[in-house]
């Protein structure tokens, strides 16, 4: 799963070295035009499917992990408009945790050319305020703005996780199946994007009745169909296209 696909300079936050740090939340979101695709966590399934296309991809050691499509071209998306808006109706997690991410031994880090970003003790002389929530109250501790940023990142870790066993479990099912997306926009030029997997409807009903059940109570089912569900939105995805084209 590429967790840094967005961050240009990871930096673990610290409390003395970043105490004057303001933060602002992101507005622009400009940071993921160039890609066609993020990462998605399996609980986010249901409100993704509604509008854009779940799929499955696989990373250099073979796993598989679920992907949002947001748009068909091979590069590139239209869910931002000349601002940086975002316009779709969901925006993913792995998009919103943005400019902050769990490492993987557990310490906050953030982007330290995210542009929300301002230190209190250079702009000290400047007319007006610092734009922006300071991560550290004065004796050091967590103000809330740093403790729900916390609180996002730790929970998103923890969905990761959840996602990655139901990939594992999905995978040792041999219940995925390669799926290859070819449209052919307005102006007939074709389009063809590699890689993707989706789940096989008929090897998910002929699963063992213990699997069944074990699905079902970790909520692997229901992911299972919110994913079958979400293919109908390559159709809105083509149309946007073929408008565009």
């Amino acid at each position: 799963m590429p967790e840094l696909l967005f961050y240009q300079r990871p930096t673990v936050l610290n409390k003395d070295a970043h105490k004057s740090i303001r933060f602002s939340p992101v507005k622009d979101f400009g940071f993921t035009r160039n890609v066609n695709s993020v990462p998605l966590l399996a609980l986010e399934f249901f409100e993704a499917s509604r509008d854009l296309p779940v799929l499955f991809s696989q990373d250099k050691d073979g796993s598989y992990f679920p992907i949002v499509l947001l748009s068909l071209k091979n590069q590139g998306h239209d869910q931002v408009d000349d601002s940086g808006r975002w316009q779709g109706n969901y925006t993913p997690a792995f998009i919103r945790r943005y400019p902050f991410v769990l490492s993987n031994d557990k310490n906050v880090c953030f982007d330290a050319d995210y542009i929300g970003l301002a230190e209190a003790d250079l702009e000290a002389g400047a007319e007006g305020e610092v734009e922006g929530n300071l991560l550290f109250a004065d004796d050091g501790t967590y103000t809330d703005t740093l403790s729900k940023i916390i609180e996002f990142v730790t929970n998103f870790d923890a969905e990761h996780l959840r996602t990655r066993e139901f990939c594992e479990a999905a995978s040792e099912a041999e219940v995925f199946k390669p799926f290859v997306l070819q449209v052919v926009t307005a102006g007939q030029k074709p389009l063809r994007l590699d890689g993707l997997f989706v789940i096989d409807e008929n090897k998910l009903m002929a699963l063992e009745d213990n699997v069944v059940t074990q699905w079902f109570r970790k909520g692997y089912l229901a992911w299972a169909y919110a994913h079958l569900h979400s293919l109908g939105a390559i159709a809105r995805l083509s149309d946007k296209l073929n408008t565009r084209s």
